[in-house]
């Protein structure tokens, strides 16, 4: 074989490797991009109607946990990844972020609170009161037991806040203090002082007792009895 013969051939081989080389590269080439999709722009599209247009992409849209951003209303999309313009094989997912809106703050600690006081500071932070449940008898005043979100939970202005109330105060028990033997006049300023009213006092005739001694009470001594519980005396005359 000629040394003309020989280059003759190599060149040809040379040129069919790099033929097919090319042919294999432009149908890879034609099947990538048959199958790109370019990622539509959802920005401040409400998240719902996003991930619609993105499946019409054909790629697959994926909400994820929402973002804080002033300039874009709470829900539409605040961020997307990748970004509009992208080219993704089809099928692929596209993250989306709705807007929480305004930056975080931190919910007050309403715990405690008398009822009003506790709006009046919601007011004032730029929060609202979703709704108010109420129990009774839990405390001794109309105050806030309980709330959600709970205090320091960071959120969103103007966002609202469930409130936990006992409506109404639960009474106060006493256990009867012993009046029998005392004089009129010590057992009704003690009975007073505990908040107790006072029946109409019972005369009644007891020789050898001195005068304006109790004699009987009801109800009887150790008992349970209310605030505002109502005592009877039997007083000597």
């Amino acid at each position: 074989m000629g040394a003309g013969h020989l280059l003759r051939w190599l060149a040809a081989a040379v040129g069919f490797a790099v033929g097919c080389g090319v042919a294999v590269w432009a149908v890879l080439w034609v099947s990538v991009r048959s199958t790109a999709v370019h990622v539509p722009n959802v920005a401040g599209i409400e998240s719902a109607h996003a991930a619609a247009v993105i499946a019409n992409a054909g790629l697959v849209a994926r909400v994820q946990q929402g973002v804080f951003d002033p300039q874009v209303t709470v829900g539409r999309v605040a961020v997307q990844r990748p970004p509009a313009g992208f080219e993704l094989k089809r099928g692929g997912t596209v993250l989306l972020y709705p807007s929480l809106g305004e930056a975080v703050q931190k919910v007050v600690d309403l715990t405690g609170m008398p009822l009003s006081l506790a709006e009046a500071e919601l007011e004032s932070e730029r929060l609202t009161t979703d709704r108010r449940c109420e129990v009774e008898g839990q405390a001794d005043a109309v105050v806030v037991l309980a709330q959600e979100p709970a205090p320091g939970t960071l959120v969103a202005p103007a966002s609202a806040v469930t409130l936990l109330v006992n409506g109404r105060p639960r009474e106060k028990r006493y256990v009867m203090p012993e009046f029998v033997g005392a004089a009129e006049v010590d057992a009704t300023r003690v009975i007073r002082n505990l908040g107790f009213q006072l029946a109409t006092v019972q005369p009644v005739s007891y020789p050898g007792v001195a005068a304006g001694t109790v004699l009987r009470q009801d109800p009887p001594v150790g008992g349970p009895v209310a605030q505002a519980a109502v005592v009877g005396l039997w007083v000597s005359r």
